[in-house]
């Protein structure tokens, strides 16, 4: 067996073919080219070499809803994704039959090098935070949002309910009021 050091690692060679690296408490400061070394009738030869890229897992990602506009046949909704350290926005437009994104696909790499994305599939709106480690994805449905919105532009339904009331409401007293009258010029008959 023979064992030599790498980079203050311990490494153990069963065989000239069969090695292996165990890294352990890694941090973003040991990324680097890992290189192995073996040493045959005292010639150094490089076995192999590993490229190592140490990252943190992303941070979380929130999809946040900042206007929705909406018509009789279609619906704009702009949304911005972020993270901690970034953002991105995008507006969305849907109408009966489906959705689209202004633009397309909108993405960037972030301060960290972790990629944040907003797309649509299959009518949803998905914003992705991503690297070679991890991902989190916050999803929202685009139609189910325009649904929620289609008549806000327009009157509200409890001012369309305050109105009838406030109408029948006047029509009831009106009509009292008429019985009374109608009640004392009979009496002065």
């Amino acid at each position: 067996m023979s064992i030599f050091v790498i980079l203050g690692l311990l490494i153990c060679i069963q065989a000239p073919e069969k090695f292996s690296v165990k890294l352990k408490n890694l941090q973003e400061a040991d990324s680097g080219v890992y290189t192995a070394h073996v040493r045959v009738t005292g010639e150094e030869q490089i076995v192999t070499k590993y490229d190592i890229t140490v990252q943190d897992p992303v941070s979380p990602v929130k999809l946040k809803l900042d206007s929705v506009s909406s018509s009789s046949d279609s619906c704009n909704l702009t949304v911005t994704c972020s993270t901690q350290d970034s953002h991105i926005s995008s507006t969305f437009r849907c109408d009966t039959k489906n959705c689209s994104q202004e633009g397309g696909e909108r993405s960037e790499v972030t301060t960290s090098g972790a990629s944040l994305r907003v797309y649509l599939a299959n009518d949803s709106i998905v914003c992705n935070h991503s690297n070679q480690v991890s991902w989190t994805k916050d999803i929202e449905m685009a139609k189910q949002i325009c649904a929620q919105h289609a008549g806000s532009d327009g009157v509200s339904v409890c001012l369309v309910k305050t109105v009838v009331f406030s109408v029948g409401l006047i029509i009831m007293v009106s009509a009292v009021i008429c019985v009374h009258i109608m009640e004392q010029l009979k009496k002065q008959k």
